[in-house]
């Protein structure tokens, strides 16, 4: 790395005097220079099969364009969220005004094309071109995402283009200046996904003042930059003090309570080292040995951490309420989850609850459809222990989905460590090991752990259900608007077409973005369909943003639904108030907009995959079509599909899928 170091001071020295400009800083740990000498071998390669190409001038050619892009980023940071300092020094904003910083940093944006272009190879200028483009792009979307909380796909997708697209250009360098273009974009990819995973540890050691990075710590959350992290923690917002947010991040348990459960930095830090070990598999020693280092420092910046606060170990003891309350409420969720069997009566469990599934479920191949089947029971076991537990406090029902989070936990954590369902034993403390009883754990999260998915979704959807939990003093459970809706729709929907479509080993951010759309679509098909149901149970999931736009008020929508409830009328009835259909015809076309979305990531799913995804979303697209029909009246009436229906809704689902695979 010295040789490389060195050789790039000195292109950077003539590229200063040949341009008119200030040489480019090589300063720093050279980070996507490290990782295009990794790769300058090949994937596969050993260091040493690289070390003539690191120092070859087309190679410093091109890691120095790269570096100089990097650079002009930073600047460009600098100004955008005013840093005073970089690298432990003042920055140039700071030290020559944002003028110069701008220009300084645009003039190394326009200069790095002169010198990728100096490697003579076109297929790495061509990547090149659209690594800085899409890193602009990446930098404008997390812009426009200040202030929001973030779905999965979505912060991926912003950091894989901000952050992964260069490290991307950085692994392929080696095998462009060989000619191999096949090798080139295979090694990109892999690149892309280690720029991300660079950018995840980046934005969990923000969180951290002991990291030292820099720059102030907890800078991305101040400014309201969402990262993955605080979806890890449970947080649901900008609004903590920074102490309250610290303890939160490292406290054993973290936001859900779950007695035994690992701190959210802890589990953060088990999420990148599952994804070290995948890019291993796929890789060679030297990008392996950076990865290691990467995540030393994440271990070794916890730690101290971690004995700053005087936190570490779980606690013990963590459900809500009395050790003897506490174990009553574990001993139920266990004695429920049992209950529910092995894998061959998930499918029938599950689609009791939803005719649709059940339709679509047929198209599966037996070994698929039995997982798929496990993780829809296992959302309808989570959904259950709130909504089946009846006139029970909320303190009760917070404590079941803590407790079955906990159980949830501790059933990844023992299939990553290669623990087998007959080793687990209660420990008779505070902190459960979940026994081999539950099939439906052992077989769904030992799936989940052993194919790399992270545990983050099965801990979102049991967020979600905690959405749904109304304190006692409320009237009704009212969302306020539709970002709140957004967040609700991704917890219970989103997420388990994310895990599953992770699951059967598509992880590229533009997929998962359109799985999210059609579980955000799907939800809010079912929120249409069941306004009433919903209002007699205390619940109303039209946003109230969009209910006060159209003139609409809650106090109308409950008196027909209830009434209505009472008569058991069909129709005809009282009319419906002014401006709900507008409203509902506005949500119908919200949800037929990421049903559209949803479709294009179907040719991109695997092919067993394809068919059963095309039907259910045009058969639950098919809901819009009865509303209407039924003359939008959702309080009263409940919109239902036949089965001759969803046979040509199907139909159309899979030549919808044909014309979208053409299309790719």
């Amino acid at each position: 790395m010295s040789d490389l170091r060195s050789a790039l001071e000195g292109a950077a020295r003539e590229v200063g005097e040949a341009f008119g400009m200030r040489a480019p800083r090589i300063e720093g740990k050279l980070l996507r220079p490290q990782v295009a000498a990794a790769f300058a071998g090949g994937r596969r390669a050993a260091e040493a099969d690289g070390a003539g190409l690191a120092v070859h001038p087309g190679f410093v050619q091109g890691v120095l364009a790269i570096q100089m892009v990097h650079e002009a980023s930073l600047l460009h940071d600098d100004i955008l969220d005013g840093c005073a300092e970089r690298r432990g020094k003042p920055s140039l904003a700071v030290e020559a005004g944002a003028a110069r910083a701008l220009v300084e940093g645009d003039h190394l944006l326009t200069a790095s094309y002169r010198v990728a272009c100096a490697t003579g190879a076109p297929g790495f200028v061509a990547r090149f071109a659209r690594a800085v483009e899409r890193t602009v792009a990446g930098e404008k979307a997390q812009g426009r995402a200040r202030g929001r909380i973030l779905s999965e796909g979505e912060y991926r997708e912003i950091v894989s283009l901000k952050s992964g697209e260069l490290f991307g250009c950085a692994a392929s360098l080696g095998a462009s200046l060989r000619g191999d273009e096949a090798e080139a974009e295979a090694c990109y990819q892999l690149g892309v996904r280690i720029g991300r995973m660079y950018q995840m540890i980046d934005d969990l050691l923000d969180l951290c003042p002991a990291a030292r990075l820099g720059k102030p710590p907890l800078l991305d959350y101040d400014q309201e930059k969402w990262t993955w992290v605080l979806a890890e923690a449970g947080v649901d917002g900008f609004g903590l003090e920074r102490d309250e947010l610290h303890r939160t991040l490292f406290q054993p348990g973290g936001c859900s309570e779950g007695p035994g459960s690992p701190s959210p930095v802890r589990m953060a830090l088990r999420r990148l080292e599952l994804e070290a070990s995948s890019l291993r598999k796929a890789t060679n020693d030297a990008v392996a040995t950076i990865l290691e280092g990467w995540l030393e420092r994440v271990r070794d910046t916890i730690a101290r951490e971690e004995e700053a606060l005087g936190t570490g170990e779980p606690r013990g003891e963590r459900v809500p309420g009395s050790r003897a309350a506490a174990g009553r409420v574990r001993s139920e969720v266990v004695d429920l989850a049992s209950a529910l069997g092995g894998p061959g009566e998930w499918l029938p469990y599950f689609a009791r609850h939803s005719r649709s599934f059940r339709f679509s479920a047929r198209f599966f191949p037996r070994d698929e459809g039995r997982l798929v089947a496990g993780v829809y029971a296992f959302c309808r076991f989570t959904d259950d222990l709130v909504d089946e537990a009846g006139d029970r406090p909320i303190d009760e029902l917070r404590a079941r989905l803590a407790t079955w989070d906990a159980h949830v936990v501790e059933a990844y954590e023992r299939a990553l460590s290669g623990g087998s369902p007959e080793s687990a034993a209660s420990d008779g403390g505070g902190a459960p090991n979940v026994p081999s009883r539950i099939a439906l754990l052992d077989e769904v999260m030992g799936e989940t752990a052993r194919r790399g998915v992270p545990l983050i979704y099965a801990r979102e959807l049991i967020r979600g259900v905690g959405m749904d939990l109304r304190d006692p003093d409320a009237p009704l459970l009212e969302v306020p608007d539709m970002d709140s809706l957004r967040l609700y729709s991704y917890r219970v929907a989103s997420v388990v077409g994310l895990w599953l479509t992770e699951l059967f080993g598509k992880q590229e951010p533009a997929v998962l973005r359109r799985a999210e759309a059609m579980g955000q679509a799907m939800q809010l098909t079912n929120i249409l369909r069941d306004v009433g149901e919903d209002l007699r149970r205390g619940r109303l999931y039209l946003p109230r943003d969009r209910m006060e736009a159209h003139g609409v008020s809650r106090g109308e929508l409950e008196e027909l639904a209830f009434t209505g409830s009472r008569q058991g009328r069909r129709r005809p009835g009282p009319p419906l108030p002014a401006g709900y259909i507008g409203l509902l015809e506005e949500l119908i076309a919200h949800a037929d907009s990421e049903y559209e979305r949803a479709m294009e990531g179907v040719p991109a799913l695997p092919t067993f995959f394809q068919r059963p995804v095309a039907v259910a979303g045009r058969v639950y697209r098919g809901i819009h079509r009865e509303i209407r029909r039924n003359g939008h009246d959702n309080l009263t009436r409940r919109a239902h599909t036949s089965f001759s229906r969803k046979v040509i809704l199907g139909s159309r689902g899979l030549w919808e899928m044909r014309e979208a695979r053409k299309a790719v």
